[in-house]
């Protein structure tokens, strides 16, 4: 991911960050950027870049050619996107309206034929149809731009300050995101990156504003339903939950920030920014307490991520290549530490309970070690084939990959265990973090390679790590769970072991089978994903859960399927279930330390 500073604090004083380049004075940049949206029911925007002053640019070597492009990713989401292909009716003209001849040199990239030009004026419709936190939207209601969506850049210019003007729809008055205003609707952009780091939400949506560790943050809350919350418990938890991810690094690099909350059915998910977040729920989150916690689950990952891969990040992940996949090994720090610190902050906030945080960690341990995929993939592996595999997940996903979200949080919380017992109680794994932000973004301004980031872990552990790295990080051995959570005062029990139960590896939807786990008796059986399920021992059925019920491990159901319209009959044996089912529970009569180890790790 990817962002810059935001608007709401310095429109509120008037005054401008001093981190901010020096661009306040100038009546000019080298590129304006100019959005519309006249039919929002067509979901279309109109997008304008001005480029001028070419022929006097010293960055631009050629004076006969420009070159345009537009991304095909965007940080924080490891797969190529492809948004040049929602762009249409691509158009160049001249400082005085006259068309320049263009044409598409290859998927994402445009060269203008500039004739003696001195300004080129781009225009292009931008098709914007696809509510995700990765990309834009635009419809009746709202609309919300995810910046590589939408905004060509020129290579030699991205470095550089430019400005975007919004034109809102005429029924639509209200404009969240974190870029600087300098005039009504007008923006300062720092440079592309900042602006592909700072998403924009258009329309009527109602924004609640609070402060929270000295900074004024503010949420954008877009429905088309009326959400059913207490303003000042909502307000009170975030304040709450910004405070407890502050505290681990004990200072804030902000000076504002947005929270743009998208609520609608069948969405979900969130995206870090520099200085925002979007965030996607359901409107009936805030009714149930599952739902609530489930909420604040996503909103501290993304409002965590700000520090973890907005600052303290990988070397891989910027500056941005966007042209082509960015590779590294480190997903597993970038999104796993932020899945594992989620459940951290809230703990610390009072919104997760004790019992929360073990049921949290033991049901990720469960959920790792019962997924085939993770004897057959490192998490490390998982990171680097994020582009190929993650985003692309099909019905074998479960047998060849590990979610490096889940895993790495699994192996966070192991090395809190571990750091916290060496060290008897002295660091924790907030040391990590603040080692890697002392020293990688705030002195030496730059991501940190795989080694650099094992040698501060081993630092603030006290010891090497080597074994741990090799067998659980680059390798795919199973941890010793049991042996290092009882140094922090925890029993880890499986409550499957000794227990037989019959086990088949089939899903089955809509009558149609979904998935074969390789750790189930029918994958070797000749049923195939996609069979229809015709019947199961004779009765015409599709579950297979009821259908072993009255069975006993070693016997067999005979299935008949339907494929390419012929009828087959198999015999799949039942086999026996090696799924964990791990719970954790504070272990009883701790001494002093191991009590302090316990609070430590739990934060309760």
């Amino acid at each position: 991911m990817i962002k810059f500073k935001s608007f709401l604090l310095l429109m509120a004083i008037g005054l401008l960050s001093t981190t901010v380049f020096k661009a306040e004075g100038q009546s000019k940049f080298y590129t304006e950027y100019e959005l519309r949206m006249p039919h929002p029911e067509t979901h279309y925007f109109e997008v304008s870049m001005q480029v001028n002053d070419i022929l006097t640019n010293s960055n631009l070597t050629d004076k006969e050619h420009l070159l345009v492009k537009m991304p095909v990713w965007t940080p924080g989401s490891y797969l190529i996107r492809e948004f040049a292909r929602n762009v249409q009716d691509f158009e160049a003209k001249n400082e005085n309206g006259k068309k320049l001849k263009s044409r598409k040199v290859n998927k994402n990239t445009w060269e203008i034929e500039l004739n003696g030009s001195n300004d080129v004026n781009i225009n292009y419709n931008l098709y914007a149809n696809e509510l995700t936190v990765r990309t834009s939207f635009i419809d009746a209601d709202h609309g919300y731009v995810n910046g590589a969506s939408v905004f060509m850049y020129v290579p030699q210019l991205m470095g550089l300050s430019s400005t975007l003007k919004v034109y809102p729809h005429e029924k639509w008055s209200k404009i969240s995101t974190a870029l600087k205003s300098i005039d009504t609707n007008k923006f300062l952009v720092k440079d592309y990156d900042t602006l592909v780091d700072s998403p924009i939400e258009i329309g009527n949506h109602e924004v609640l504003s609070f402060e929270a560790a000295g900074v004024p943050h503010k949420v954008a809350m877009f429905s088309t339903e009326k959400l059913n919350y207490n303003e000042e418990t909502l307000l009170t938890d975030y304040q709450k939950m910004v405070e407890a991810a502050t505290g681990v690094f004990g200072e804030t690099p902000l000076d504002e920030y947005l929270f743009i909350v998208q609520h609608q059915p069948g969405i979900g998910g969130g995206l870090e920014h520099l200085f925002s977040t979007t965030c996607q729920t359901r409107p009936s989150a805030y009714e149930s307490e599952r739902g609530y916690k489930g909420l604040f689950g996503l909103l501290a990952h993304e409002y965590f991520h700000l520090w973890n891969v907005k600052r303290i990040r990988p070397v891989a992940l910027g500056p941005f290549n966007y042209d082509s996949e960015n590779y590294t090994h480190l997903l597993w720090v970038a999104e796993g530490f932020t899945n594992y610190y989620e459940e951290v902050i809230l703990a610390r906030a009072g919104i997760y309970s004790e019992e929360d945080i073990l049921n949290n960690l033991a049901g990720a341990i469960s959920s790792t070690e019962n997924t085939p995929g993770n004897k057959v993939q490192a998490v490390t592996e998982a990171s680097w084939d994020a582009w190929i595999k993650y985003y692309r997940p099909d019905e074998n996903s479960g047998n060849s990959r590990v979610s490096y979200y889940g895993k790495g949080g699994v192996l966070a919380a192991l090395l809190n265990a571990k750091i916290i017992a060496n060290t008897k109680g002295e660091k924790t794994l907030d040391h990590v973090l603040l080692l890697l932000y002392k020293k990688y973004y705030k002195e030496l301004g730059r991501g940190f390679t795989d080694e650099e980031f094992q040698s501060a872990v081993e630092e603030v552990y006290g010891d090497d790590l080597d074994y741990f790295f090799e067998n659980y990080v680059f390798g795919t051995e199973t941890p010793d769970y049991a042996q290092i959570y009882k140094q922090v005062g925890i029993e880890l029990i499986d409550e499957n072991e000794g227990i037989e139960q019959p086990y088949l590896g089939i899903s089955e939807r809509g009558g149609y089978i979904s998935r074969l786990s390789s750790s189930g008796s029918a994958h070797h059986s000749g049923l195939n994903v996609g069979d229809k399920v015709v019947s199961i021992d004779g009765i015409i059925t599709s579950n297979f859960g009821k259908a072993i019920e009255e069975k006993k491990i070693g016997e067999s159901l005979m299935v008949t399927i339907e494929r390419h319209g012929l009828n087959r009959t198999f015999q799949v044996p039942v086999g026996k279930s090696s799924n964990h089912s791990f719970k954790m529970r504070k272990m009883d009569n701790l001494s002093p330390e191991l009590e302090k180890a316990y609070s430590l790790f739990t934060n309760y």
